[in-house]
């Protein structure tokens, strides 16, 4: 894979990300959520598995791979999980401009 594609899987990553927390997380204004939450561990531990099987998927038909490459799915996943976890993140950032 190039470094474009890797752009694009982070972009897909945290878009889906971003699409739970404002479609699913915040209709629930009552719950505070952060990181260690168990809801945001199941959809990171969630999206985790679904990154391996597209790990694997794109490794066997987009990349040639005859054999399980292990290290590229696992690292592939672990690195999609972490954008998709600021996609996720509910804590509100400020950006105000400063006076």
């Amino acid at each position: 894979m190039n470094f474009f594609s890797y752009v694009v899987l982070g972009g897909f990553s945290y878009a889906a990300g971003w699409a739970v927390r404002t479609y699913v997380l915040d209709k629930k204004p009552e719950q505070p959520y952060n990181l260690k939450h168990p809801t945001i561990l199941a959809y990171l531990g969630g999206f985790f598995i679904i990154m391996l099987i597209v790990s694997w998927l794109m490794g066997r038909y987009l990349l040639g791979h005859t054999v399980i490459d292990l290290p590229f799915i696992v690292i592939n996943s672990l690195v999609a999980t972490f954008v998709y976890s600021f996609g996720l993140n509910p804590e509100k950032a400020r950006y105000d401009v400063p006076d």
